[in-house]
């Protein structure tokens, strides 16, 4: 595994993962996870992401 992670594909910054980052879903009405958080747009979801190559 890559020990680049993701990153937020809005500003570039990294994302954090740890309890926010899951495969469950935060919300009932919202069927999108969150992959990770930016320090600068808060939780993201796979689309607004990048993988790590």
């Amino acid at each position: 595994m890559s020990d680049e992670s993701r990153r937020c594909r809005l500003c570039g910054r990294e994302l954090s993962v740890g309890l926010l980052a899951t495969r469950s879903r935060n919300c009932c009405l919202n069927a999108t996870p969150i992959v990770g958080a930016c320090p600068e747009h808060g939780p993201l979801g796979p689309h607004h992401a990048t993988d790590p190559e």
